[in-house]
């Protein structure tokens, strides 16, 4: 499974993901920092890969386009790593979800 990080999230997060086994890059990785929400998505749907963002619009552009899936991470603000903790802790539940199919994940605190 393929998983492209926002920008709005650290680059460790990236990181961590590969550690899981997981083929992932943060967006500054592809060239994509400052890039428009949709040219992360259409990069996204060329392997129907997983997008772990903050941001809504991903949603809006997963309803509309379809494509790729999503990781919502709808966690208030927090420190770095307070946020990896709780991905971390919930990720075995997402990645089970993400195998049986599920487009869209929302992480909440």
């Amino acid at each position: 499974m393929r998983l492209i990080v926002d920008q709005q999230l650290p680059p460790v997060l990236a990181g961590w993901f590969c550690e899981q086994g997981h083929d992932a890059v943060h967006v500054r990785e592809l060239g994509l920092t400052g890039a428009a929400d949709a040219a992360i998505w259409t990069e996204a749907a060329r392997d129907d890969s997983v997008v772990v963002s903050r941001d809504e619009d991903f949603v809006n552009l997963l309803r509309n386009r379809g494509g790729a899936r999503l990781v919502w991470i709808r966690i208030g603000n927090c420190t770095n790593p307070a946020l990896l903790a709780t991905i971390r802790h919930n990720w075995t539940a997402i990645e089970q979800r993400l195998a049986a199919g599920e487009r869209l994940i929302e992480l909440r605190s």
